[in-house]
């Protein structure tokens, strides 16, 4: 019923007043001086500051608490007087830091460390600037928003179904947890009726469908321009194998849902727009952010629990502290990105996950698709015991398969430690 009227549905957000004034913008920021880039991302600070002083109850507390008036704000540097705002003060705060001037908004919910969900009301016209932010980036990988036809794998519940179309998207979206070797003829047939020139979607999908066409020798490295990748971390086996099945460039963002970040990788590491907002690095590496795209609830200084480390190049985000660092028995840390195997420890093994709920200690999950010998265990346990060092003991057990989120999204490492409060008591 969609298809006649696909285009309509598409030009919703292609041809919106708010989507094609900000790419506009993006396009023209590319071409600035980075002096002319930090002026104009100071006139936004202050534009974000007058806002939220003149149309929140917290902000415009806090701020005569602290007797901070903002036409003394100078630079970006005088942010820091503004002290950092939580998760837990988002929270207890919720409805003092709504905007009284924005009546046109939704609810955007994110899962929260402890489980329980972070809530933020976001102004309808953010979602068309942040689309702006997404296509701009991609183009840079050879994305056009007026052609591009994408070929989808997310954790979105199809139910018995194997593919929908998401015209507003211009996709394909594919049913991640149908994919097998049986059906996988299938999905290449949708994928090419439909017209997808772009593989799109978190790593763990795109990895599970690069593995199947490995296995099965099908080549898939004249079909996609790009590979997009989104919301969770690309790990070394993955890229790999990516690479060698499509073998194209592999573009990706770091953003969270409450959209007041928005990191852009080139290489190895990440680059933060500042058109979007402004990222301050603490003195735990974690990032503090200050979001320019959404007034309904202004994130002024707000802290997310993440891991950016900086480098001669950008910054590489390491992820959450607690669920991606293994802590070993002597403190030592591993990262997930650093876990790379390249003999042949994995060689029966589809998936694999680490859990982590003692220090130095460590539950390997395989999911196989034959059972594996004690000769395969042992050989296992050795080998990523060697690999992570002397102060990890690490327990294998083969499952039927490996944790996924209700989202489709999968981590290498499910941890029960907290670093940050680890290191509080060291």
């Amino acid at each position: 019923m969609k298809k006649p009227f696909s285009k309509t549905i598409r030009n919703k957000l292609i041809k919106n007043k708010e989507f094609l004034n900000t790419y506009s913008e993006l396009t023209v920021y590319d071409l600035m001086s980075e002096e002319e880039k930090n002026k104009l991302q100071f006139e936004l600070l202050k534009q974000t500051l007058i806002h939220a002083y003149d149309h929140t109850k917290y902000y415009h507390e806090l701020f005569d608490k602290l007797e901070i008036k903002i036409e003394d704000v100078n630079s970006v540097a005088d942010l820091k007087r503004i002290p950092i705002l939580t998760k837990d003060i988002l929270k207890e705060r919720w409805d003092d830091l709504q905007s009284d001037d924005i009546d046109d908004f939704y609810l955007v919910t994110t899962g929260g460390t402890s489980g329980e969900p972070i809530k933020v009301n976001m102004e309808k016209n953010a979602i068309y600037r942040e689309w702006a932010f997404v296509y701009h980036y991609w183009s840079k990988f050879g994305y056009d928003f007026k052609t591009t036809k994408l070929a989808t794998f997310r954790g979105i519940n199809l139910g018995n179904k194997i593919y929908e179309i998401n015209p507003l998207y211009a996709e394909v979206r594919l049913n991640v947890f149908a994919l097998n070797e049986n059906n996988f003829g299938q999905y290449i047939e949708i994928i090419d009726r439909f017209g997808a020139d772009i593989i799109y979607g978190y790593p763990s999908a795109i990895y599970n469908f690069c593995r199947i066409a490995n296995k099965k020798g099908i080549n898939l490295k004249e079909r996609f321009k790009m590979v997009l990748l989104i919301s969770e971390n690309l790990y070394a086996f993955q890229e790999e194998m990516i690479k060698q099945v499509i073998n194209c460039e592999i573009a990706m963002f770091y953003g969270h849902s409450e959209r007041a970040v928005f990191g852009e990788k080139y290489g190895k590491t990440y680059l933060f727009n500042s058109l979007y907002g402004i990222t301050e690095i603490g003195k735990k590496n974690e990032p503090i952010v200050t979001g320019f795209i959404n007034r309904k609830t202004p994130l002024i200084r707000y802290l997310i629990d993440d891991q950016v480390i900086p480098t001669d190049t950008g910054y590489e985000v390491v992820g959450h502290h607690s669920s991606e660092v293994l802590v070993g028995s002597n403190d030592e840390r591993v990262t997930m990105a650093s876990i790379n195997f390249h003999d042949d420890t994995f060689k029966k093994i589809k998936a694999y996950q680490f859990v982590q709920k003692d220090i130095g200690r460590c539950i390997l999950r395989l999911e196989s698709e034959k059972k594996l010998s004690s000769v395969d265990m042992y050989n296992i346990k050795n080998n990523v015991e060697r690999k992570l060092g002397k102060g990890f003991i690490c327990i294998p057990e083969q499952v039927d398969a490996v944790g996924i989120s209700k989202r489709g999204k999968y981590k290498m490492l499910i941890s029960e430690i907290n670093i940050l409060e680890n290191e509080g008591r060291n």
